[in-house]
């Protein structure tokens, strides 16, 4: 069985509560196990039926003073209620993200250079 990396966690809070129907924004509150990977905010939207990959939601990153357009990536279900999976770089990175049950937070796991999709062992060892 393959070593599971660690990953660098980013840590957000929601910024806009209730500004918006279907997108969040969140501001970055800490990282651990590095250096930050994403940008100090993100949005989160649901999913709009544009894409065929289908998501039930869209992560998208910020640069200045514009959302980068396209999406990161696009946010998956697992089986595990609050927690979605998606990838970067053409399946190279794995993320994993944890919504708090309000949503309010959100925990992004980036695994640089690590892709799979078997999550269960990540989400029982690693997704807290």
């Amino acid at each position: 069985m393959a070593t599971i990396p660690t990953p660098t966690v980013h840590s957000y809070i929601e910024i806009n509560h209730g500004k918006f129907a279907e997108v969040k924004h969140y501001e970055l509150k800490e990282v651990t196990n590095g250096n930050p990977i994403l940008s100090n905010l993100i949005n989160v939207s649901k999913n709009r039926n544009f894409a065929r990959s289908n998501p039930d939601y869209w992560l998208k990153i910020r640069e200045g003073k514009k959302w980068i357009n396209p999406a990161l990536t696009g946010l998956f279900k697992t089986s595990t209620p609050l927690i979605y999976y998606g990838d970067h770089n053409d399946k190279k990175n794995l993320i994993i993200v944890r919504f708090s049950a309000n949503a309010e937070e959100v925990i992004i796991y980036y695994f640089k250079d690590y892709y799979t999709r078997d999550l269960k062992p990540l989400i029982g060892a690693t997704v807290r």
